[in-house]
């Protein structure tokens, strides 16, 4: 970030220092447009009252000169003097020009000489007049067959431009140094804030989950590190959840391996008897499909949060397909004295996975018959309707308490909270039926009074 703001900050600077120069030769052009115009003008004006005091000492523009040539020139030059002072002008110089001679009207004839002789009106060039720079133009004043020409010479228009160049050149000087200096001091000032989000950053990218960003002021970077801060909260809290699920599962594989490895080494020296082998046998079927049951809890979720599995839709009886998941459960219900119950409301058609909304089903029937005693019951109720398929799954069994109730989609959070009641299970259905849900689109809830039961809420948009 901050060698970004480096290089804008040396962008904005060249960007201003073309601009201002640009500028300085538009006022430049604009000045000497104006100085000219104005110039012009001073000429013409010049120029008509040159003609004027001809006519007032008695000249015929159309009859040559008649009158003493020296009181000509003493009223052109009076002439030229008042227009000097009155314009502002540094040289006003004018003469006659006959066709058989040029006579001069003012007392100097410097600017004249230094004119080229094509100059034309309206036309005005820069030149130097005894070591000043002017900006000059002429004025032709027909007299018949002859003419007066009016040269007017002015230093005064070029000085606003030079000192105008100069104003504005040292304002996009101090303009470029304020944006170097305001540039350089806002990229420390953002190193210095970013620093310790950066060594947050590296702590918690070297295992230490533990590591906060500082948090100062109310601006953009502490918001950001408000935003880190949470986010290394959630990495030390998953983290935290991963160790105790690594250990949950450790423990509930430990607990079958134990009795597997028990009665191997009983069935290896001989100390279990024939009339014993039926119930070994038994045990270790048990124990082995723990194990398969929690080994594949373990994968599906795995794939499933990863995002590593496919949903397949067909156009399906939902009521059918999920009254068939119902009645493989029947026989297992009835070895542990729970009743199960199913009513939908008749065929309904909708376009869903089968196989991801029958292990839904199949993952909270099999909860329900886990937490419900027996002589309870277990009821599955599916509604259809035009947009959405409900499942409810309704158990008697013991309940869940009110500060329980946020948390029973937590991994092996049931299994931990609730393993007195029921001991065997893997503790990740319940995590599984979330995942499976949100990833088909859908919502699952849970309603719960203590002693009286539990109720899932499946919701599947259509």
């Amino acid at each position: 970030m901050t060698r970004h703001i480096a290089i804008w900050t040396v962008g904005i600077a060249v960007a201003m220092l073309v601009v201002g120069l640009a500028g300085v030769g538009y006022v430049n052009r604009v000045l000497r447009a104006e100085a000219q115009e104005e110039l012009f003008r001073q000429a013409e004006a010049t120029g008509r009252l040159v003609e004027g005091a001809l006519a007032d000492v008695g000249r015929n523009p159309g009859a040559g000169i008649e009158g003493p040539l020296q009181a000509v020139r003493s009223e052109a030059v009076r002439v030229l003097e008042r227009a000097r002072v009155v314009g502002g002008h540094d040289v006003v110089e004018a003469v006659l020009v006959t066709p058989v001679r040029t006579f001069p009207l003012s007392r100097d004839q410097d600017l004249v000489r230094l004119l080229p002789p094509d100059l034309e009106e309206r036309e005005a060039l820069t030149l130097e007049v005894d070591g000043i720079e002017m900006l000059a133009t002429v004025q032709h004043v027909p007299l018949g067959a002859s003419e007066i020409v009016v040269a007017i010479g002015r230093s005064a228009p070029l000085l606003p431009a030079r000192e105008m160049t100069r104003a504005l050149l040292l304002a996009v000087v101090v303009g470029v140094v304020l944006v170097v200096v305001f540039g350089s001091t806002l990229a420390q000032w953002i190193r210095q804030r970013l620093a310790g989000l950066q060594n947050a950053s590296h702590r918690i990218a070297n295992g230490d989950l533990a590591a906060r960003a500082p948090v100062d002021g109310d601006d953009a970077i502490a918001t950001v590190s408000v935003a880190f801060n949470d986010m290394a909260e959630h990495l030390e809290s998953t983290r935290d959840r991963e160790r105790q699920f690594l250990m949950s599962i450790g423990h509930d594989l430990r607990t079958p391996l134990t009795t597997i490895r028990g009665y191997a080494e009983a069935l290896d020296v001989g100390a279990v008897g024939s009339e014993d082998a039926e119930r070994v046998a038994a045990v270790l079927h048990a124990q082995t499909d723990r194990l398969t049951r929690l080994v594949e809890d373990v994968m599906l979720l795995a794939r499933i949060e990863a995002r590593e599995f496919t949903l397949r839709p067909e156009h399906i009886d939902v009521a059918s397909h999920l009254g068939g998941v119902v009645d493989t459960y029947r026989t297992r219900a009835d070895d542990v004295g729970v009743a199960i119950e199913y009513r939908s409301s008749g065929a309904s058609y909708a376009t869903v996975d089968p196989d991801r909304l029958g292990q839904v089903c199949s993952n909270l029937v099999e909860n329900a018959l886990r937490y419900t005693p027996e002589g309870g019951t277990v009821t599955v109720v599916v509604d259809v309707g035009n947009e959405v398929i409900r499942l409810t799954v309704a158990d008697t069994g013991s309940g869940i308490e009110s500060s329980d109730v946020g948390h029973v989609f937590d991994r092996l959070y049931v299994a931990e909270r609730y393993r007195p009641v029921r001991p065997d299970g893997s503790g990740l259905g319940l995590t599984i039926v979330r995942e499976l849900v949100e990833a088909m689109g859908g919502a699952v809830s849970v309603e719960s009074d203590p002693g009286e039961g539990t109720r899932f809420f499946v919701d599947l948009a259509l």
